[in-house]
């Protein structure tokens, strides 16, 4: 997951555009990978050298390997797969952040990015090698009526979901908007042959459910669709009574700057949210929050898969005094990926800057450390079951945290 600034996630049209010759995939690739804004995309300098000067080691690489290729090759060079293959050797040997796309990966990431997903709108976890547990529906789900929450879906189209594996499975079960799957359904002893139709529906990240007096939410992304529906159920929460909040953030990579900004300004008093260090040390401030914010007890739930934007989450509310994270260390990364879109409908993501929670105290490396440390153990981990504290000892404590805020 990436965590990417406002307004950077477009290149500009400045396309750099590769000269006519003899070396047709560096031409390819500069087309494919280079073809960023020029102003804002450092790296699309360095084609403008391998083609001027014909200079550098990446260039005198590629060029012998296709003088080999005109030479020697049996059959006929696909360039556009070439083009494809050597951006993504490139992009990837930066970091592990840093990725090319292809046109229709592209797409599907900013349909990601947007909360977009053709499938059964149903959340579901690998707790047991046969099953699918389904944790529960997205609102308008195709599965409303089917399916419910604690099913289990121990088969996809006639294959175990054993045979087939988590991804397996859960790619089995997506498909074409008006398509029906097969499911095979374990609901308590009984096994159900059922039928949904798949369709388009929005993934905002958000569940939540209320645990006496304390309102819980899940956040499992940051999307352009999580800021509304965050503020529309918190708000919800506040009218039926609650008198504190717990946001589960455990197992959450990351998203978009933009999304957790605008939640955390809707929690949070007036200051800093957010600051950027480029590769020159230059710091400048994102975002800020504005005075209104919310006035209860809060905990953040937190685990080692915690990452990017929900890190900042975790942080800036436990900077700001107003929660207590509970759990275990978080991963670790502080820092920002930029998207660049590129002429041949793909994009180049490049990792361009450290972002700062609202101290300006970085922690890429280091994670967020918990106030309340709650490991699982092996057994607990095994065993563990989502939404009930009784099978949930880091759930208990953030709900025991708030409760002890709301009586100090």
């Amino acid at each position: 997951m990436e965590i990417s600034p406002a307004g950077r996630q477009q290149s500009e049209n400045h396309w750099l555009t590769a000269g006519q010759g003899r070396r047709r995939i560096l031409a390819a690739l500069a087309v494919a990978f280079f073809c960023g804004s020029f102003f804002t995309l450092g790296v699309g300098g360095i084609y403008l050298r391998w083609h001027q000067q014909n200079r550098g080691a990446i260039a005198e690489k590629l060029e012998e390997i296709e003088s080999l290729i005109d030479q020697y090759y049996l059959y006929d060079v696909d360039e556009e797969a070439a083009a494809n293959g050597i951006a993504s050797g490139y992009a990837g040997a930066l970091d592990v952040y840093s990725c090319y796309r292809d046109a229709e990966a592209y797409q599907e990431f900013q349909a990601h990015n947007d909360g977009d997903l053709c499938g059964i709108g149903v959340t579901v976890a690998h707790y047991s090698e046969d099953a699918l547990k389904v944790l529960y529906l997205l609102d308008e789900s195709p599965a409303s009526g089917i399916l419910q929450a604690g099913d289990e879906i121990v088969g996809v189209e006639g294959e175990t979901v054993e045979s087939l594996g988590y991804t397996g499975a859960v790619a089995a079960i997506k498909g074409e908007a008006g398509t029906e799957v097969q499911l095979t359904v374990r609901r308590g002893e009984e096994l159900l042959e059922v039928s949904v139709k798949r369709a388009d529906v929005v993934n905002s990240g958000i569940y939540f459910q209320q645990f006496d007096q304390t309102g819980y939410l899940q956040i499992s992304a940051f999307n352009n669709a999580t800021p509304a529906a965050f503020e529309e159920v918190v708000e919800q929460l506040m009218q039926q009574g609650v008198t504190g909040l717990v946001f589960d953030l455990r197992n959450n990579g990351g998203g978009l700057l933009t999304s957790v900004s605008e939640m955390l300004d809707f929690l949070l008093p007036a200051g800093d949210l957010v600051s950027r260090t480029d590769k020159d040390g230059k710091t400048v401030v994102l975002y800020t929050s504005d005075d209104d914010c919310i006035d209860l007890p809060m905990a953040v739930l937190v685990n080692e898969s915690t990452a990017s934007a929900a890190e900042l989450f975790a942080c800036d509310l436990q900077e700001y005094g107003v929660a207590t994270v509970v759990g275990t260390t978080t991963y670790g990364k502080g820092v920002m990926q930029t998207t660049y879109s590129l002429s041949d409908g793909g994009s180049l993501t490049l990792t361009t800057d450290y972002y700062n929670p609202s101290s300006g105290k970085n922690y890429n490396g280091v994670g967020v450390i918990p106030d309340i440390e709650c490991p699982l153990t092996e057994q607990q981990q095994k065993d563990f079951v989502h939404f009930d504290p009784s099978h949930d000892p880091q759930l208990a404590a953030a709900l025991e945290a708030v409760s002890d805020e709301k009586s100090s």
